[in-house]
């Protein structure tokens, strides 16, 4: 009898993009992915108690988990502009402007 072995190989998709979108919770997500005052204001209260930043598209409303969302946590109050790495879900931000 011969043992056949066979190797399942993924391909991990990354690519670079910039985006235009806003600073969110994990929590809430694409709920608080707006310019309201009050998405701002609860992202900010949900962020300082402990929730990940997350990044929301302004188009799509796409969530992405921040690989280096410390970088977020100053750009709460307005909509941002992110040019950064997608991997696997995840974006991690190279660079990050508040949008006026």
């Amino acid at each position: 009898m011969k043992l056949f072995t066979s190797f399942l190989f993924v391909a991990t998709v990354a690519f670079s993009a910039e985006m235009t979108g806003w600073i969110s919770d994990a929590s809430c997500g694409a709920g608080n992915g707006n310019g309201s005052e009050s998405a701002r204001e609860c992202a900010k209260r949900c962020i300082k108690d402990g929730a990940a930043p997350v990044f929301v598209t302004e188009k799509e409303g796409k969530v992405f988990r921040l690989t280096n969302g410390d970088l977020a946590k100053t750009h709460l109050d307005s909509k941002v502009k992110i040019t950064g790495d997608v991997k696997d879900g995840k974006l991690m931000i190279a660079k990050i402007v508040d949008v006026k």
